[in-house]
């Protein structure tokens, strides 16, 4: 009979041993499991596979004991989705790990005082996707509908029973285990700061640093200090476990005058045995032998060479399936394509190649297709992106910018696992062996020191952080970029001459859950009476894109957006499409024969009525401006004015120089304004291949410039405004 550690009473049998490095490993007997009686036979046998399981036991043991936790799983142990579990048996110790349901455990989590008031587990990942998969998996574990007592929430999307609404409705099945985003569980912390709804908050897949995740590593920190009852997880495959731990270790005078004032207020105080010194764990992964190969020589096309080795491999190898990593969107629609060509026209691939992409822009369904098994006789490629283009600050300019970086050798290996999963597998390396042992980086960068950090500012403002540059980061970004971050917040009115979060502006933008620039955007056009305009230009912009492209249909899909095509730019052309989807009916014929993709305007429908909900809830009037189509683009201007761009004289070839930076950009060829060349132009964001292009862009009045941010902008002898 398996034993777990109910809170506040005394360990279970056992023998604790420290590993050299400050870890605590619980050895417990054998495990049976009797869950086919409840039908969860298979899952069961599954999870009791998973290297993870044996450690349940010590799982429990260090999350009792220690404020803190490190979890350092290597792939495939099955850390992301059975800890979330086994903390919720944390709540009771009569029940069997394999046997427990969830709704039996959020009964006896709320005996145990760890869910009073409605708390319950929160798991983070990095990525939406990540999320929705990961909740949808535990969900079938347990045994339960997913939006219950397991659910996710991502920007825009909230599967979850909250607790009031439950009680509301007298019902047990509240969501006690929620999957959400890094930067979702941020945003609560504007209503929540110390996340008091929360008894465990685990942080899963900590080494892809992004900045959301080093943002909270910091605050989760701060809030334990306030908090010493809340329990954190830090799990990772790859993290360096000595260091995360070192940055949660607490001074212990501060942490045990906290626990005595704490035990004052609270007789029966659960915190007695508490250790600030976090806890590490190590897990062993699951994965089998992977062979690994490299390319003889660099090759020169690697979209090209990613197909050909596909090819090979469908070739020569025998059953089982492909995933393909590439750079971003634009690279897997090529590679797809040119792989579906090469089955259409060769006999020899037969159609045996059942081709597949995986992107976040993609929709859901899109997405779920890859977790599907190949039919018989098929073989899956999935094409697929690891957010390998990173939002890098260039050094030279103040331009936030997309470029193809480099992945490390941690990555390389995170990659190469995959094919080690369930059995032996292959791994073909684009690149050399000298190439990956002699320049490639042992850890990828930390997003935060090689980012733009406006958006990261203005979130730390809005919880009340005023000294960024002293805030405890797990990696400090540099000064110079907070600073040119403090400097485009100061000028779009966020922040005051104290770097304060002014009022009404600074709060409304913060409480916004999109891009400051974008947020100004929407503000603005309250004070040009085009709010409902802009929110729907807002909503488009939130999806990766609305049309529907790819080798083979360029044509009649550029055709078909000229149908919609608008003089003054890409904003303009998105107002056009909404219309005709709206006049429709919201038809998925309409877009079918448009190349609009359906999917991605489901979802600007559903952004643009809860941005709509925002608006009136923080005193924003909504207004239509009609067919004035100049206060849309002033409104634009000033959200986006620092991404100001003019036509280099006498150019032919459509080159555009930045005005702040004077960088050299070009208008990207899915633009409506490609060609066109306008003298002054807004973009949205920046795109680096052969050259630097502007996505997203609008035509302006130069004028517009000064009357938005002319603190920004000054008239000077050298620039081109005067």
């Amino acid at each position: 009979m398996s034993q777990f550690w109910k809170p506040g009473t005394e360990r279970p049998q056992g023998r604790v041993v420290d590993d050299e490095e400050g870890g605590v490993l619980f050895l417990s007997g054998s495990h049976h499991s009797s869950s086919s009686r409840y039908g969860y036979a298979s899952i069961d046998k599954q999870r009791q596979r998973l290297p993870v399981y044996k450690y349940r036991t010590a799982i429990l043991y260090l999350v009792e004991t220690h404020a803190t936790t490190v979890v350092v799983g290597e792939t495939g142990s099955g850390k992301t989705t059975q800890i979330p579990q086994v903390t919720i048996l944390f709540f009771h110790s009569k029940f069997q790990f394999t046997s427990l349901t969830i709704s039996t455990a959020s009964q006896y989590l709320k005996e145990a005082g760890w869910a009073a008031g409605g708390r319950l587990i929160a798991c983070t990942q990095p990525r939406r996707l990540a999320v929705q998969a990961v909740a949808s998996r535990v969900a079938e574990e347990m045994g339960v509908k997913l939006g219950d007592e397991v659910g996710y929430t991502i920007r825009f999307e909230d599967v979850t029973r909250p607790v009031s609404i439950s009680l509301y409705l007298c019902t047990q099945d509240v969501t006690v285990l929620k999957f959400l985003t890094d930067g979702v569980l941020l945003r609560e912390m504007m209503d929540d700061p110390l996340l008091t709804k929360y008894s465990v908050i685990m942080v899963d897949e900590a080494h892809e640093r992004s900045i959301s995740t080093d943002i909270l590593l910091g605050l989760l920190k701060k809030i334990q200090r306030r908090r010493p009852e809340l329990r954190l997880i830090i799990s990772s495959a790859t993290i360096e476990a000595k260091s995360m731990s070192d940055f949660f270790r607490m001074r212990f005078s501060s942490a045990l005058a906290m626990f005595k004032l704490k035990k004052r207020r609270e007789p029966e105080n659960r915190e007695r045995g508490l250790q600030v010194e976090p806890a590490i764990l190590s897990v062993e992964g699951r994965g089998f032998n992977v062979q690994i190969n490299y390319a003889e020589e660099p090759v020169q096309d690697y979209v090209q060479a990613a197909v050909s080795t596909v090819l090979l491999i469908h070739e020569r190898e025998p059953a089982g399936d492909v995933l393909v990593f590439l750079t971003g969107q634009d690279d897997i629609d090529a590679a797809a394509q040119l792989l579906t060509d090469e089955v259409q026209t060769s006999g020899k691939y037969s159609s045996g190649l059942v081709v597949l992409p995986l992107y976040s822009g993609l929709p859901r369904a899109e997405q779920e297709l890859v977790f599907s098994p190949a039919p018989r006789g098929k073989r899956k490629v999935i094409i697929s992106t690891n957010i390998a283009e990173t939002s890098l600050t260039l050094e030279i300019s103040d331009i936030e910018n997309l470029v193809v970086a480099p992945i490390s050798r941690a990555s390389a290996r995170q990659r190469a696992g995959r094919a080690g999963r369930v059995r032996p597998g292959k791994c073909y390396r684009l690149y050399t062996e000298e190439y990956f042992l002699n320049h490639m980086s042992n850890e990828g960068i930390p997003e935060i020191q090689r980012s733009n950090m406006v958006s990261c500012v203005i979130q730390l403002k809005a919880l009340g952080i005023d000294n960024i540059l002293g805030f405890d980061w797990p990696a400090s970004p540099s000064a110079e970029a907070m600073i040119r971050a403090l400097e485009v917040l100061y000028s779009l009115g966020v922040l005051d001459d104290d770097a304060k979060l002014t009022s009404p502006t600074g709060f409304q933008v913060a409480e916004i859950p999109l891009d400051p620039m974008v947020s100004k955007m929407i503000i603005a056009s309250c004070q040009f009476g085009c709010s409902e305009e802009i929110i729907t230009i807002a909503a488009v912009l939130s999806v990766q894109t609305i049309w529907i492209s790819g080798r083979g249909i360029q044509k009649e899909s550029d055709e078909a957006k000229l149908r919609f095509a608008a003089a003054e730019g890409d904003h303009v052309t998105f107002l056009n499409v909404y219309k005709g989807f709206h006049q429709s009916g919201k038809s998925s014929r309409w877009c079918h024969k448009n190349y609009v993709n359906y999917h991605a305007m489901r979802k600007v429908l559903e952004v643009r009525e809860q941005l709509k909900r925002i608006a009136k809830r923080i005193g924003l009037v909504l207004k239509s401006c009609g067919s004035d189509i100049q206060v849309i683009r002033r409104a634009v201007t000033a959200g986006f004015f620092a991404n100001a761009c003019h036509l280099e004289a006498y150019s032919h070839n459509g080159k555009y120089k930045t005005l702040r930076g004077s960088q050299e950009v070009y208008i990207h060829p899915s633009s409506v304004l490609f060609r066109v060349n306008p003298k002054w132009v807004i973009y949205n964001s920046l795109v680096s291949t052969d050259r630097q292009y502007m996505r997203n862009v609008i035509t302006i009045d130069p004028s517009w410039l000064l009357e938005a941010a002319p603190h920004f902008y000054q008239l000077q002898q050298s620039n081109p405004l005067r």
